[in-house]
Protein backbone atom coordinates (compact mmCIF):
# COMPACT_ATOMS: atom_id res chain seq x y z
CA UNK A 1 0.00 0.00 0.00
CA UNK A 2 0.98 3.60 -0.48
CA UNK A 3 1.09 5.93 2.19
CA UNK A 4 -2.23 7.52 1.09
CA UNK A 5 -3.75 3.57 1.78
CA UNK A 6 -4.09 2.95 -1.97
CA UNK A 7 -2.90 0.09 -3.44
CA UNK A 8 0.82 0.13 -5.06
CA UNK A 9 2.65 -2.28 -6.44
CA UNK A 10 5.19 -0.62 -7.18
CA UNK A 11 5.86 0.19 -3.40
CA UNK A 12 9.82 -0.51 -2.20
CA UNK A 13 10.52 -4.14 -1.32
CA UNK A 14 12.50 -6.70 -3.01
CA UNK A 15 12.65 -7.37 -5.95
CA UNK A 16 10.88 -10.84 -5.03
CA UNK A 17 7.96 -9.27 -3.17
CA UNK A 18 7.27 -6.38 -6.04
CA UNK A 19 6.83 -9.53 -8.49
CA UNK A 20 4.52 -11.12 -6.36
CA UNK A 21 2.92 -8.81 -5.51
CA UNK A 22 1.93 -8.20 -8.88
CA UNK A 23 1.55 -11.82 -9.39
CA UNK A 24 -0.43 -13.24 -6.60
CA UNK A 25 -3.69 -12.01 -6.82
CA UNK A 26 -3.34 -12.29 -10.57
CA UNK A 27 -2.79 -15.86 -10.39
CA UNK A 28 -5.91 -15.94 -7.97
CA UNK A 29 -8.05 -14.43 -10.35
CA UNK A 30 -6.76 -16.75 -13.06
CA UNK A 31 -7.39 -19.77 -10.67
CA UNK A 32 -11.19 -18.69 -10.45
CA UNK A 33 -11.50 -18.40 -14.79
CA UNK A 34 -9.41 -21.35 -14.89
CA UNK A 35 -11.74 -23.17 -12.58
CA UNK A 36 -14.80 -21.97 -14.35
CA UNK A 37 -13.46 -23.37 -17.36
CA UNK A 38 -12.77 -26.45 -16.28
CA UNK A 39 -16.47 -26.49 -14.08
CA UNK A 40 -17.72 -25.66 -17.27
CA UNK A 41 -16.17 -28.62 -19.32
CA UNK A 42 -17.48 -31.07 -16.54
CA UNK A 43 -21.36 -29.49 -16.79
CA UNK A 44 -21.09 -29.67 -20.70
CA UNK A 45 -19.29 -33.82 -20.71
CA UNK A 46 -22.63 -34.81 -18.66
CA UNK A 47 -23.98 -33.97 -21.58
CA UNK A 48 -21.65 -36.76 -23.96
CA UNK A 49 -18.79 -36.34 -25.45
CA UNK A 50 -19.85 -35.17 -28.65
CA UNK A 51 -21.09 -31.59 -26.97
CA UNK A 52 -17.44 -31.70 -25.01
CA UNK A 53 -15.99 -31.70 -28.23
CA UNK A 54 -18.23 -28.79 -29.39
CA UNK A 55 -16.83 -27.25 -26.91
CA UNK A 56 -13.33 -27.77 -27.46
CA UNK A 57 -13.20 -27.53 -31.10
CA UNK A 58 -15.47 -24.56 -31.16
CA UNK A 59 -13.07 -23.18 -27.72
CA UNK A 60 -9.62 -23.03 -30.61
CA UNK A 61 -12.09 -20.89 -32.79
CA UNK A 62 -13.06 -18.42 -30.03
CA UNK A 63 -9.58 -18.05 -28.96
CA UNK A 64 -8.52 -17.52 -32.47
CA UNK A 65 -11.08 -14.65 -32.84
CA UNK A 66 -10.04 -13.35 -29.23
CA UNK A 67 -6.76 -13.13 -30.15
CA UNK A 68 -7.24 -10.21 -32.09
CA UNK A 69 -8.01 -8.04 -29.09
CA UNK A 70 -4.36 -8.42 -28.26
CA UNK A 71 -4.22 -5.13 -30.52
CA UNK A 72 -5.64 -3.50 -27.19
CA UNK A 73 -4.50 -5.28 -24.83
CA UNK A 74 -1.21 -7.46 -25.07
CA UNK A 75 0.54 -4.19 -24.17
CA UNK A 76 -1.33 -2.23 -22.05
CA UNK A 77 0.17 -3.63 -18.85
CA UNK A 78 3.90 -3.28 -19.94
CA UNK A 79 3.32 0.89 -21.75
CA UNK A 80 1.25 1.76 -19.16
CA UNK A 81 3.63 -0.05 -15.67
CA UNK A 82 6.69 2.19 -18.15
CA UNK A 83 4.86 5.21 -17.95
CA UNK A 84 4.05 5.05 -14.27
CA UNK A 85 7.70 4.21 -13.42
CA UNK A 86 8.53 7.13 -15.38
CA UNK A 87 6.54 9.26 -13.19
CA UNK A 88 4.02 10.34 -15.81
CA UNK A 89 0.59 9.15 -13.97
CA UNK A 90 -1.45 11.28 -15.82
CA UNK A 91 -0.76 9.77 -19.08
CA UNK A 92 -0.71 6.48 -18.23
CA UNK A 93 -4.41 6.80 -16.34
CA UNK A 94 -5.87 8.62 -19.68
CA UNK A 95 -4.30 5.81 -21.82
CA UNK A 96 -6.15 3.52 -19.60
CA UNK A 97 -9.47 4.88 -20.08
CA UNK A 98 -8.78 5.21 -23.96
CA UNK A 99 -7.24 1.98 -24.43
CA UNK A 100 -10.55 -0.10 -22.39
CA UNK A 101 -12.82 2.41 -24.20
CA UNK A 102 -11.96 1.19 -27.67
CA UNK A 103 -11.54 -2.44 -27.13
CA UNK A 104 -15.02 -2.33 -27.51
CA UNK A 105 -15.60 -1.01 -30.33
CA UNK A 106 -12.50 -3.12 -31.86
CA UNK A 107 -14.87 -6.03 -29.77
CA UNK A 108 -17.96 -5.77 -31.96
CA UNK A 109 -15.85 -4.95 -35.56
CA UNK A 110 -14.11 -8.84 -34.96
CA UNK A 111 -17.76 -10.25 -33.95
CA UNK A 112 -19.21 -8.90 -37.27
CA UNK A 113 -15.81 -10.91 -39.10
CA UNK A 114 -16.53 -13.81 -36.87
CA UNK A 115 -20.20 -14.37 -37.51
CA UNK A 116 -19.43 -13.92 -41.69
CA UNK A 117 -16.63 -16.87 -41.64
CA UNK A 118 -19.24 -19.21 -39.16
CA UNK A 119 -20.04 -21.55 -41.61
CA UNK A 120 -16.50 -22.24 -43.12
CA UNK A 121 -15.48 -22.89 -39.53
CA UNK A 122 -18.04 -25.61 -38.89
CA UNK A 123 -17.54 -27.07 -41.95
CA UNK A 124 -13.81 -27.19 -41.58
CA UNK A 125 -14.68 -28.92 -37.81
CA UNK A 126 -17.43 -31.51 -39.40
CA UNK A 127 -20.20 -30.63 -37.62
CA UNK A 128 -23.28 -32.59 -39.03
CA UNK A 129 -26.68 -33.03 -38.30
CA UNK A 130 -27.99 -32.23 -34.88
CA UNK A 131 -24.36 -31.46 -33.42
CA UNK A 132 -24.19 -28.79 -36.22
CA UNK A 133 -27.78 -27.12 -34.72
CA UNK A 134 -26.52 -27.02 -31.26
CA UNK A 135 -22.88 -25.75 -32.64
CA UNK A 136 -24.26 -22.98 -34.29
CA UNK A 137 -26.12 -21.81 -31.34
CA UNK A 138 -23.07 -22.04 -29.09
CA UNK A 139 -20.94 -20.29 -31.47
CA UNK A 140 -23.36 -17.34 -32.12
CA UNK A 141 -24.01 -17.26 -28.48
CA UNK A 142 -19.77 -16.69 -27.73
CA UNK A 143 -19.60 -14.30 -30.86
CA UNK A 144 -22.13 -11.78 -29.46
CA UNK A 145 -19.99 -11.69 -26.29
CA UNK A 146 -16.88 -10.95 -27.95
CA UNK A 147 -16.61 -6.99 -27.07
CA UNK A 148 -17.37 -8.06 -23.51
CA UNK A 149 -14.54 -10.11 -23.96
CA UNK A 150 -12.42 -7.74 -25.47
CA UNK A 151 -13.36 -5.30 -22.84
CA UNK A 152 -12.25 -7.88 -19.89
CA UNK A 153 -8.60 -8.49 -21.44
CA UNK A 154 -7.65 -5.06 -21.66
CA UNK A 155 -9.30 -3.60 -18.33
CA UNK A 156 -6.75 -6.10 -16.28
CA UNK A 157 -4.16 -5.16 -18.69
CA UNK A 158 -4.73 -1.28 -17.66
CA UNK A 159 -4.80 -2.21 -13.70
CA UNK A 160 -2.05 -4.04 -13.51
CA UNK A 161 0.15 -1.30 -15.45
CA UNK A 162 -1.58 1.20 -12.98
CA UNK A 163 -0.46 -0.75 -10.05
CA UNK A 164 -4.05 -2.54 -9.27
CA UNK A 165 -3.70 -5.59 -9.49
CA UNK A 166 -6.15 -6.55 -6.18
CA UNK A 167 -8.66 -4.64 -8.51
CA UNK A 168 -8.10 -6.60 -11.31
CA UNK A 169 -8.60 -9.72 -9.54
CA UNK A 170 -11.61 -8.65 -7.95
CA UNK A 171 -13.06 -7.64 -11.31
CA UNK A 172 -11.47 -11.36 -12.92
CA UNK A 173 -13.36 -12.85 -9.50
CA UNK A 174 -16.98 -11.24 -10.34
CA UNK A 175 -16.67 -12.14 -13.71
CA UNK A 176 -16.02 -15.74 -12.62
CA UNK A 177 -18.31 -16.15 -10.17
CA UNK A 178 -21.23 -15.18 -12.06
CA UNK A 179 -20.33 -17.69 -15.05
CA UNK A 180 -19.54 -20.53 -12.19
CA UNK A 181 -23.30 -19.72 -11.15
CA UNK A 182 -24.89 -19.58 -14.09
CA UNK A 183 -23.37 -22.46 -16.48
CA UNK A 184 -24.98 -24.91 -14.41
CA UNK A 185 -28.28 -23.50 -14.04
CA UNK A 186 -28.68 -23.18 -17.55
CA UNK A 187 -27.07 -26.63 -18.46
CA UNK A 188 -28.97 -28.67 -15.76
CA UNK A 189 -32.23 -26.70 -14.13
CA UNK A 190 -33.07 -24.86 -17.47
CA UNK A 191 -31.48 -27.38 -20.38
CA UNK A 192 -30.99 -25.14 -22.57
CA UNK A 193 -28.13 -27.44 -24.40
CA UNK A 194 -24.43 -26.47 -24.64
CA UNK A 195 -25.21 -22.87 -26.07
CA UNK A 196 -26.30 -22.07 -22.43
CA UNK A 197 -22.48 -22.48 -21.10
CA UNK A 198 -21.74 -20.07 -23.67
CA UNK A 199 -24.38 -17.58 -22.30
CA UNK A 200 -22.82 -17.95 -18.93
CA UNK A 201 -19.57 -17.09 -19.94
CA UNK A 202 -20.55 -13.68 -21.85
CA UNK A 203 -22.63 -12.59 -18.88
CA UNK A 204 -19.37 -13.38 -16.88
CA UNK A 205 -17.77 -11.37 -18.77
CA UNK A 206 -19.97 -8.35 -18.89
CA UNK A 207 -20.14 -8.15 -15.37
CA UNK A 208 -15.81 -8.38 -15.19
CA UNK A 209 -15.55 -5.63 -17.53
CA UNK A 210 -18.25 -3.29 -15.30
CA UNK A 211 -16.82 -4.02 -12.04
CA UNK A 212 -13.34 -3.05 -13.57
CA UNK A 213 -14.43 -0.07 -15.19
CA UNK A 214 -15.84 1.12 -12.41
CA UNK A 215 -12.62 0.66 -10.33
CA UNK A 216 -10.71 1.93 -13.20
CA UNK A 217 -13.23 5.26 -12.84
CA UNK A 218 -12.17 5.30 -8.95
CA UNK A 219 -8.80 5.38 -9.53
CA UNK A 220 -8.95 8.13 -13.00
CA UNK A 221 -11.11 10.64 -10.84
CA UNK A 222 -8.52 10.49 -7.71
CA UNK A 223 -5.83 11.28 -10.22
CA UNK A 224 -8.12 14.44 -11.43
CA UNK A 225 -8.40 12.83 -14.81
CA UNK A 226 -11.91 11.18 -15.43
CA UNK A 227 -12.61 11.46 -18.85
CA UNK A 228 -15.63 11.59 -20.78
CA UNK A 229 -16.71 8.78 -22.82
CA UNK A 230 -16.89 10.79 -25.84
CA UNK A 231 -13.49 12.08 -25.23
CA UNK A 232 -12.10 8.15 -25.06
CA UNK A 233 -12.47 8.06 -28.83
CA UNK A 234 -10.57 11.55 -29.90
CA UNK A 235 -7.03 11.95 -30.65
CA UNK A 236 -6.15 8.27 -30.77
CA UNK A 237 -2.71 8.36 -31.66
CA UNK A 238 -2.31 8.27 -27.77
CA UNK A 239 -2.72 4.35 -28.10
CA UNK A 240 0.16 3.91 -30.39
CA UNK A 241 2.53 2.65 -27.44
CA UNK A 242 -0.20 0.26 -26.80
CA UNK A 243 -0.55 -0.61 -30.63
CA UNK A 244 3.18 -0.71 -31.53
CA UNK A 245 3.40 -3.51 -28.86
CA UNK A 246 0.25 -5.25 -29.14
CA UNK A 247 0.29 -5.10 -32.96
CA UNK A 248 3.30 -7.50 -33.07
CA UNK A 249 2.05 -9.69 -30.69
CA UNK A 250 -1.53 -9.67 -32.24
CA UNK A 251 0.04 -10.79 -35.24
CA UNK A 252 1.90 -14.00 -33.51
CA UNK A 253 -0.98 -14.87 -31.59
CA UNK A 254 -3.32 -15.20 -35.09
CA UNK A 255 -0.57 -16.94 -36.48
CA UNK A 256 -0.38 -19.46 -33.84
CA UNK A 257 -5.05 -19.72 -33.53
CA UNK A 258 -4.93 -20.48 -37.07
CA UNK A 259 -2.47 -22.88 -37.14
CA UNK A 260 -4.07 -24.13 -34.00
CA UNK A 261 -7.27 -23.97 -35.17
CA UNK A 262 -6.32 -25.92 -38.43
CA UNK A 263 -4.64 -28.58 -36.33
CA UNK A 264 -7.76 -29.49 -34.43
CA UNK A 265 -9.93 -29.19 -37.78
CA UNK A 266 -7.32 -32.27 -38.57
CA UNK A 267 -7.65 -34.03 -35.41
CA UNK A 268 -11.39 -33.93 -36.28
CA UNK A 269 -10.99 -36.79 -38.79
CA UNK A 270 -10.01 -39.25 -36.24
CA UNK A 271 -13.14 -38.91 -34.28
CA UNK A 272 -14.57 -36.75 -31.28
CA UNK A 273 -12.70 -38.50 -28.39
CA UNK A 274 -9.69 -36.98 -29.71
CA UNK A 275 -11.06 -33.21 -29.99
CA UNK A 276 -12.53 -33.41 -26.91
CA UNK A 277 -9.57 -35.10 -25.58
CA UNK A 278 -7.56 -32.26 -26.34
CA UNK A 279 -9.62 -30.37 -25.33
CA UNK A 280 -9.73 -31.80 -21.58
CA UNK A 281 -5.20 -31.59 -22.09
CA UNK A 282 -5.89 -27.89 -22.53
CA UNK A 283 -7.69 -27.31 -19.48
CA UNK A 284 -5.81 -29.54 -17.03
CA UNK A 285 -2.46 -28.29 -18.08
CA UNK A 286 -3.54 -24.58 -18.13
CA UNK A 287 -4.81 -24.99 -14.49
CA UNK A 288 -1.30 -26.90 -14.13
CA UNK A 289 0.56 -23.88 -15.23
CA UNK A 290 -1.86 -21.40 -13.17
CA UNK A 291 1.52 -19.58 -11.60
CA UNK A 292 2.55 -18.68 -15.03
CA UNK A 293 -0.79 -15.83 -15.27
CA UNK A 294 0.59 -14.09 -13.06
CA UNK A 295 4.12 -14.32 -13.02
CA UNK A 296 4.28 -13.42 -16.73
CA UNK A 297 2.26 -10.19 -16.94
CA UNK A 298 3.97 -9.66 -13.58
CA UNK A 299 7.39 -9.71 -15.37
CA UNK A 300 6.53 -7.77 -18.36
CA UNK A 301 5.13 -4.67 -16.19
CA UNK A 302 7.65 -5.25 -14.14
CA UNK A 303 10.55 -5.00 -16.02
CA UNK A 304 8.88 -1.94 -17.73
CA UNK A 305 8.87 -0.26 -14.44
CA UNK A 306 12.80 -0.95 -13.73
CA UNK A 307 13.28 0.39 -17.37
CA UNK A 308 11.28 3.47 -16.93
CA UNK A 309 13.68 4.14 -13.58
CA UNK A 310 16.77 3.35 -14.77
CA UNK A 311 17.19 -0.07 -13.20
CA UNK A 312 18.47 -2.15 -15.89
CA UNK A 313 20.30 -4.43 -13.52
CA UNK A 314 16.86 -4.94 -11.72
CA UNK A 315 14.72 -5.40 -14.73
CA UNK A 316 16.81 -8.20 -15.57
CA UNK A 317 16.87 -9.95 -12.39
CA UNK A 318 13.42 -10.11 -12.86
CA UNK A 319 13.38 -11.88 -15.55
CA UNK A 320 15.36 -14.59 -13.64
CA UNK A 321 13.31 -14.69 -10.86
CA UNK A 322 10.40 -15.23 -12.89
CA UNK A 323 11.17 -18.54 -15.03
CA UNK A 324 13.09 -19.62 -11.72
CA UNK A 325 9.38 -19.38 -10.31
CA UNK A 326 7.65 -21.26 -13.84
CA UNK A 327 10.19 -23.91 -13.47
CA UNK A 328 9.37 -24.69 -10.55
CA UNK A 329 5.50 -25.30 -10.69
CA UNK A 330 6.10 -26.38 -14.16
CA UNK A 331 8.23 -29.68 -12.56
CA UNK A 332 5.56 -30.28 -9.83
CA UNK A 333 2.54 -30.14 -12.76
CA UNK A 334 4.37 -32.89 -14.96
CA UNK A 335 4.94 -34.79 -12.33
CA UNK A 336 1.00 -34.79 -11.46
CA UNK A 337 -0.04 -35.21 -14.96
CA UNK A 338 2.33 -38.82 -15.40
CA UNK A 339 1.18 -39.79 -11.86
CA UNK A 340 -2.77 -39.41 -11.82
CA UNK A 341 -4.14 -38.41 -15.54
CA UNK A 342 -6.50 -41.68 -15.68
CA UNK A 343 -8.99 -39.84 -12.51
CA UNK A 344 -8.64 -36.68 -13.59
CA UNK A 345 -10.08 -37.74 -17.67
CA UNK A 346 -12.56 -40.05 -16.52
CA UNK A 347 -13.75 -37.22 -13.72
CA UNK A 348 -14.90 -34.85 -16.88
CA UNK A 349 -16.07 -37.54 -18.75
CA UNK A 350 -16.47 -41.78 -18.46
CA UNK A 351 -16.30 -42.32 -22.24
CA UNK A 352 -14.00 -45.08 -22.39
CA UNK A 353 -12.93 -44.42 -25.80
CA UNK A 354 -12.50 -40.34 -24.73
CA UNK A 355 -10.67 -41.56 -21.21
CA UNK A 356 -7.85 -43.91 -23.04
CA UNK A 357 -7.37 -41.53 -25.55
CA UNK A 358 -7.10 -38.62 -22.94
CA UNK A 359 -4.58 -40.32 -20.89
CA UNK A 360 -2.07 -40.81 -23.96
CA UNK A 361 -2.49 -37.15 -24.38
CA UNK A 362 -1.64 -35.95 -20.99
CA UNK A 363 1.49 -38.48 -21.16
CA UNK A 364 2.86 -36.21 -23.80
CA UNK A 365 1.56 -32.99 -22.39
CA UNK A 366 3.97 -33.65 -19.34
CA UNK A 367 7.05 -32.90 -21.08
CA UNK A 368 5.87 -29.99 -23.00
CA UNK A 369 4.42 -28.45 -19.67
CA UNK A 370 7.69 -28.22 -18.07
CA UNK A 371 8.55 -25.68 -20.98
CA UNK A 372 5.47 -23.86 -21.35
CA UNK A 373 5.72 -21.06 -18.59
CA UNK A 374 8.84 -20.10 -19.00
CA UNK A 375 7.82 -19.49 -23.03
CA UNK A 376 5.09 -17.26 -21.21
CA UNK A 377 7.73 -15.43 -19.53
CA UNK A 378 9.99 -14.56 -21.97
CA UNK A 379 7.70 -13.06 -24.39
CA UNK A 380 5.91 -11.19 -21.86
CA UNK A 381 9.69 -9.92 -21.32
CA UNK A 382 10.29 -9.01 -24.66
CA UNK A 383 7.03 -6.80 -24.44
CA UNK A 384 8.27 -5.39 -20.90
CA UNK A 385 11.43 -3.65 -23.01
CA UNK A 386 9.29 -2.61 -25.80
CA UNK A 387 10.81 -5.27 -28.57
CA UNK A 388 8.08 -8.19 -29.80
CA UNK A 389 9.73 -8.64 -33.13
CA UNK A 390 11.56 -11.57 -31.92
CA UNK A 391 9.12 -13.60 -30.22
CA UNK A 392 6.85 -12.78 -33.63
CA UNK A 393 9.37 -14.58 -35.73
CA UNK A 394 10.25 -17.48 -33.63
CA UNK A 395 6.48 -17.66 -32.99
CA UNK A 396 5.97 -17.81 -36.59
CA UNK A 397 8.27 -19.95 -37.24
CA UNK A 398 7.06 -22.56 -35.18
CA UNK A 399 3.53 -21.88 -35.62
CA UNK A 400 4.56 -22.60 -39.66
CA UNK A 401 5.90 -25.79 -38.22
CA UNK A 402 3.67 -27.49 -36.08
CA UNK A 403 1.29 -28.95 -39.14
CA UNK A 404 3.30 -30.49 -41.76
CA UNK A 405 5.61 -31.96 -38.12
CA UNK A 406 1.73 -33.16 -37.12
CA UNK A 407 1.20 -34.69 -39.99
CA UNK A 408 4.13 -36.44 -40.72
CA UNK A 409 4.03 -38.05 -37.22
CA UNK A 410 0.31 -38.83 -37.79
CA UNK A 411 0.05 -40.08 -40.90
CA UNK A 412 4.06 -40.92 -42.16
CA UNK A 413 5.18 -41.95 -38.68
CA UNK A 414 1.58 -44.04 -37.55
CA UNK A 415 0.83 -42.28 -34.44
CA UNK A 416 -2.40 -41.09 -35.55
CA UNK A 417 -4.10 -38.18 -33.83
CA UNK A 418 -1.68 -38.22 -31.15
CA UNK A 419 0.56 -37.06 -33.75
CA UNK A 420 -1.04 -33.77 -33.20
CA UNK A 421 0.07 -33.18 -29.34
CA UNK A 422 3.82 -34.81 -30.03
CA UNK A 423 4.15 -31.50 -32.79
CA UNK A 424 2.50 -28.63 -30.81
CA UNK A 425 4.70 -30.01 -27.21
CA UNK A 426 8.28 -30.71 -29.28
CA UNK A 427 8.05 -27.45 -31.03
CA UNK A 428 7.04 -26.00 -27.56
CA UNK A 429 10.47 -26.99 -26.49
CA UNK A 430 12.51 -25.32 -29.58
CA UNK A 431 10.24 -22.26 -29.19
CA UNK A 432 11.60 -21.63 -25.36
CA UNK A 433 15.23 -22.41 -26.25
CA UNK A 434 15.21 -19.79 -28.67
CA UNK A 435 13.73 -17.14 -27.28
CA UNK A 436 15.79 -17.14 -23.84
CA UNK A 437 18.84 -17.54 -26.01
CA UNK A 438 17.45 -14.22 -28.43
CA UNK A 439 16.81 -12.30 -25.41
CA UNK A 440 19.44 -12.69 -23.93
CA UNK A 441 22.16 -11.75 -27.27
CA UNK A 442 19.44 -8.58 -27.39
CA UNK A 443 19.76 -7.41 -23.76
CA UNK A 444 23.56 -6.84 -24.04
CA UNK A 445 22.97 -4.22 -26.87
CA UNK A 446 19.30 -2.71 -25.39
CA UNK A 447 19.37 0.75 -24.61
CA UNK A 448 16.10 1.55 -23.04
CA UNK A 449 14.47 4.97 -23.89
CA UNK A 450 11.77 6.65 -22.58
CA UNK A 451 8.23 5.85 -24.40
CA UNK A 452 7.18 8.95 -26.43
CA UNK A 453 5.17 12.15 -24.60
CA UNK A 454 2.09 12.46 -25.86
CA UNK A 455 -0.46 15.78 -25.42
CA UNK A 456 -3.42 15.73 -23.11
CA UNK A 457 -6.71 14.79 -23.95
CA UNK A 458 -7.90 17.07 -20.89
CA UNK A 459 -6.10 20.19 -19.53
CA UNK A 460 -4.29 19.87 -16.05
CA UNK A 461 -6.56 20.51 -13.21
CA UNK A 462 -6.38 24.97 -12.52
CA UNK A 463 -3.76 25.46 -9.84
CA UNK A 464 -4.34 27.79 -6.73
CA UNK A 465 -3.94 31.38 -7.12
CA UNK A 466 -1.44 31.27 -4.66
CA UNK A 467 0.84 28.78 -6.64
CA UNK A 468 1.64 30.60 -9.65
CA UNK A 469 4.57 32.32 -10.27
CA UNK A 470 4.88 35.92 -9.57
Amino acid sequence: MSRSGREDAFAEGSLVAQLLRIAVPLTLSSSVRYGVDLSNAYWVGKLGVVSLSIVTALGTFMSLSKMFGGLTSAGTSAVVGRMMGEGRTREAVRVAQKVTAVTLALGLLVALLALAVSPLALDALRFEGAARIDATRYLWVLVGGLPASFGMMSMNGVLVGLGRPRASMVASTAALVVGFAVTPVMLRVLETGVWGSGLAQVLGDTTGYLVGLYALTSHARSEGGSLPWRKRFQKLRELWPVVRIGGPLTADAVIHGTVWFGLVAFLARYGSEYVAAQGAEERLTQILNLPTEGIAPAAATLVGFMLGRGRRSDALKVVWLALSMVAAVALVGATLLRLTPAPVVAWLCNDPGFVNVGVEMLAIAAFGLVFLGARDVMEASFGGIGNTVPPVVIGLLVALSRFPLAWLIAVKLGRGGLGVAWAVNGSLVVQTVLLVTWFLARWRRLEARPIEHIPQSIAPPAMPAGDHAA
